[in-house]
C-alpha cells in the first residue's frame, strides 16, 4: 500500500464517514464509531492540525448521531463539514479554499478508490490516504512537535467559518442585484384583458386576496388597476403582474403575481411602490410583503410585451411535470425543441387542480378507462375530473423531467375495493382516522358540520389513508410509469436539509423527504436519473416559506442541471448536439 501523506507537513484532515470514520453505512441502519479515530480526531486539534468531512450522507442525521450518541464534543472538533449527496471533488476543493489553505498540507481519508481518484482530479497536490492506513498515521503522530492545548487554531477556524456562513446568507441578495431586474407598471389593462384574467385563474401561491373576479371589466373601470412586465438579464417575463386598488378605501381588490417570477422581490416592491395600502390576505401566500424594500430593481418606462415563442416544430419533445414553481426553473431555459408543461392550474370551475402532478394519479389515469375515471369523480367533491388530464403517456414524449415534491406534502388515499385513487390535503392529517375530524371542520359553520361528518364516514369506509409519506405506494406508481413510459424520466427529489421555514402540512418534511429519497434512489438507482434539490441548498436562505419553495439562485441552478442532463441524453439518444441553453 503506498504512502501518499506526510504528518509532517499536514494542516488539515478531511474524513469520510462511512466504512472511515465509523464501522458501517449511515443509511443501511447507522454507524459505529472507531473510538480509536475519535481519539485521533482530538489529537490532532491539540497538535494544531484541524479536521473536516467530506461525506455522502444527509446533513442532519449525521450530526444527529453524533449528539445522540453523547458525541457532541466531537462534532465540534470538525470545521467547514461538507455533507450532502454531491461529488467530492468540488466540495474538497471548497473546503480548502475557505480554509485558506493548499492542497498540499491536506490529508483526504476515504475508502472508496473512485472517491480518491476525482478528489486527485480537482487537487492533483492533494494528500490521500485509506482508513487501513489511519492506525500507522495514529502512530507517527508524535513527530509533530508543536502543541496547542487552548485550541487556538480551532477557534480561529471557527471563526473563518462562522464569516464564510454568514457572506453564503447573502449569496442569493448578490445574485439579484446582479439579474439586472427591471419592471415597468402599464395601464391599459383591457387591451390585455385576456391575459389578465389567465393570469388571476391560474395564480395561486403569489395571490394574495384569491378573489376569482367574473366582472373583471368592471372592477378594472371602477379602480386604479395595472399589470406588471417584468425583465432581466435571463430574458422578458411578459405580463407576471396585476393589480386593482379602491383608491377610496385605499385597499387592494386584486394583488397577485405569476409563479414565474417568485422569489425576485417584485411583488414587495410593487406593494411598496403603492405606498403599503391596506390588503386582506387570503388563505397561504408563498410570500411575505413584510421586511425590507428590494432596492435592486429599477422601474421603467416601458418594456416590449412580448408574445408567447411559439413551439419549434421538430421531433424533440420535452414534458415537464410538478408543482407550478419549475415555472421559475424554464425562465432561466431557452428550447430548440418543443416543451410542454403540466403544473398546478385554476380551472374554470375555480378548483385548483393540483392532484394530477402526483405519481398516484399518473399511473391510475393510464391504468383505468375514462369511464372508471368518470365514475371516480361522482362520489365524493375530489377528484376534479381534471385530475386525470395529462399527456405524459405520449410516446411523442423524449424526456420528462418529473418533481416528486408533490409526493412528500400532499394526503394521498387508496380505495379497498378498487385500488384507485383520492388526494386531500396533507400527509400529516389523516382524515380517515376521526381524531383529526374536528380540526377539519373547525372552519365550517355548524349547521354544514353534520353533513360534512356523515361524507368522512363514508369516505373511511370505502379508503385507506396510504401514510406520510405514502413510500410504498409510490414506489409502485414508479414501477407502474416506467413499465409503461417509452421516454427517459429525471425524477426532481425534495431537499434533505431541515429548515424552521414552515407551512402548514409541511411540517418535518427534511426527514420525510430523506425517507422517500432513500427508497427511490434503492429501488430506482439504475433506471432513473435523479436531480437532487439537496444539492443546490448552500443556507436557510436559499428557502422561501417553506422547503418546497427555493430562491431565485437555486432555480438557476437546478436549470443548468436540467440542461446539462437533457442535452447529454439527447445526444446519446438521438445524436444531438443541443436542444437546451441559457437565455
Amino acid at each position: 500500500m503506498i504512502k501518499d501523506y506526510d504528518i509532517l507537513k499536514t494542516k488539515l484532515v478531511i474524513w469520510d464517514l462511512d466504512e472511515t470514520l465509523w464501522d458501517g453505512v449511515l443509511t443501511e441502519g447507522g454507524g459505529k464509531f472507531r473510538p480509536e479515530i475519535l481519539s485521533f480526531v482530538e489529537d490532532l486539534v491539540t497538535k494544531g492540525i484541524m479536521n473536516s468531512i467530506c461525506s455522502k450522507n444527509d446533513f442532519d442525521r449525521v450530526r444527529e448521531e453524533f449528539f445522540g450518541l453523547g458525541y457532541q464534543k466531537f462534532w465540534d472538533y470538525f470545521i467547514f463539514p461538507s455533507i450532502n449527496w454531491m461529488p467530492k471533488g468540488e466540495r474538497v476543493k471548497n473546503i480548502i479554499e475557505n480554509m485558506n489553505l493548499r492542497a498540499e498540507n491536506v490529508i483526504f481519508i476515504d475508502d472508496n478508490p473512485a472517491n480518491i481518484n476525482e478528489v486527485k482530479f480537482y487537487l492533483p497536490q492533494i494528500m490521500t490516504a485509506t482508513p487501513e492506513q489511519v492506525p500507522k498515521m495514529i502512530e507517527e503522530l508524535y513527530l509533530v512537535n508543536e502543541y496547542d492545548f487552548e485550541h487556538t487554531r480551532l477557534k480561529q477556524y471557527k471563526l473563518l467559518e462562522k464569516k464564510a456562513v454568514a457572506k453564503g446568507e447573502s449569496s442569493n441578495e448578490e445574485f439579484l442585484r446582479s439579474s439586472g431586474i427591471k419592471i415597468c407598471i402599464k395601464n391599459d389593462c383591457l387591451e390585455n384583458i385576456e391575459r389578465i384574467k389567465k393570469l388571476i385563474s391560474r395564480t395561486n401561491q403569489l395571490n394574495f386576496t384569491k378573489f376569482r373576479d367574473e366582472n373583471i371589466e368592471e372592477t378594472i373601470k371602477n379602480t386604479d388597476s395595472a399589470y406588471i412586465i417584468a425583465e432581466d438579464k435571463f430574458g422578458n417575463y411578459g405580463i407576471c403582474g396585476f393589480y386593482s386598488l379602491d383608491k377610496k378605501e385605499n385597499k387592494l381588490i386584486h394583488f397577485l403575481f405569476s409563479c414565474r417570477i417568485m422569489n425576485m422581490g417584485i411583488e414587495q416592491f410593487v406593494y411598496s411602490h403603492l405606498g403599503k395600502p391596506k390588503l386582506e390576505i387570503s388563505g397561504e401566500v408563498a410570500s411575505s410583503l413584510n421586511g425590507l424594500v428590494p432596492d435592486w430593481i429599477e422601474v421603467v418606462d416601458n418594456l416590449e410585451l412580448k408574445e408567447p415563442v411559439k413551439p419549434i416544430k421538430n421531433d424533440i419533445n420535452i414534458l415537464f411535470k410538478g408543482p407550478c414553481d419549475l415555472y421559475s426553473v424554464l425562465s432561466y431555459i431557452n428550447a430548440e425543441c418543443n416543451i410542454d408543461t403540466e403544473f398546478p392550474y385554476w380551472n374554470k370551475d375555480l378548483v385548483y387542480v393540483l392532484a394530477h402532478t402526483h405519481t398516484a394519479f399518473i399511473e391510475q389515469t393510464h391504468r383505468f378507462s375514462p369511464e372508471k375515471l368518470a365514475e371516480l369523480t361522482k362520489r365524493f367533491p375530489f377528484p376534479n375530473p381534471d385530475e386525470f388530464k395529462t399527456r405524459f403517456f405520449d410516446k411523442k414524449y423524449n424526456l420528462i423531467f418529473l418533481s416528486l415534491l408533490t409526493v412528500t406534502h400532499s394526503g394521498l388515499y387508496i380505495n379497498k375495493n378498487d385500488g384507485s385513487y383520492a388526494f386531500f390535503g396533507y400527509a400529516n392529517c389523516d382524515i380517515t382516522d376521526e381524531n383529526n375530524w374536528e380540526i377539519i371542520l373547525q372552519t365550517l359553520p355548524e349547521w354544514a358540520k353534520e353533513q360534512n361528518i356523515i361524507m368522512l364516514r363514508e369516505f373511511k369506509r370505502d379508503y385507506v389513508f396510504a401514510g406520510n409519506p405514502p413510500i410504498d405506494t409510490i414506489i409502485k406508481n414508479l414501477r407502474y410509469i416506467k413499465e409503461n413510459t417509452s421516454a427517459d424520466i429525471v425524477l426532481i427529489l425534495g431537499s434533505e436539509i431541515h429548515t424552521d421555514k414552515i407551512l402548514a402540512g409541511y411540517e418535518n418534511m427534511a426527514e420525510r423527504h430523506r425517507l422517500l429519497n432513500e427508497a427511490v434512489r434503492k429501488e430506482f438507482k439504475d433506471e432513473f436519473e435523479f436531480i437532487e434539490l439537496t444539492d443546490f441548498i448552500k443556507n436557510d436562505e436559499d428557502y422561501v416559506e417553506c422547503i418546497n419553495h427555493f430562491s431565485r439562485r437555486v432555480y438557476s441552478d437546478l436549470a443548468q442541471r436540467i440542461i446539462s442532463i437533457a442535452n447529454k441524453k439527447l445526444k446519446q439518444k438521438l445524436g444531438l448536439k443541443i436542444c437546451l441553453s441559457n437565455p
